[in-house]
């Protein structure tokens, strides 16, 4: 988690969003941050580019099984690229507060019943939350 917290800090110095993603396989590991404003994409979210790059890199077109590490609770849209994707593991760095974004009030595991898709991954917050959270606190 600490290399997806130094994409984070990657991110808010090159005045991006600070987010950053892990995704890690037999394959190798892969370290992406949020490149929405520098790329003028908006789906250019730290998950997205960690899925992207793994799979462009290994040249596959799936990462069943792999275990992505996120600093932040992944969006529905991130969300639904990472089960897509066929990622196995998921481990999350700090949460948003349920009504803080305009997304509406959800947590991955309420994304996941919605879609009946409660077995399909694992979803763990890391033991770094706290240093995360205060990251993120003085962020901005």
């Amino acid at each position: 988690m600490s290399e997806a917290l130094d994409m984070a800090r990657e991110a808010l110095a090159a005045g991006d969003h600070p987010f950053g993603s892990v995704v890690v396989t037999a394959s190798g590991t892969v370290a992406e941050r949020n490149r929405v404003v520098s790329t003028s994409d908006p789906t250019a979210h730290s998950e997205v580019m960690a899925l992207r790059t793994a799979a462009a890199r290994w040249g596959i077109d799936s990462l069943r099984g792999a275990l992505l590490l996120t600093t932040f609770e992944p969006c529905p849209m991130c969300f639904g690229a990472i089960l897509e994707a066929g990622v196995g593991a998921l481990v999350i760095g700090a949460r948003r507060t349920v009504g803080e974004a305009p997304l509406g009030d959800y947590t991955v595991e309420a994304l996941l019943g919605l879609l009946g898709r409660a077995g399909d991954i694992a979803v763990a917050q890391d033991v770094l939350a706290a240093p995360i959270a205060e990251f993120y606190a003085t962020a901005g």
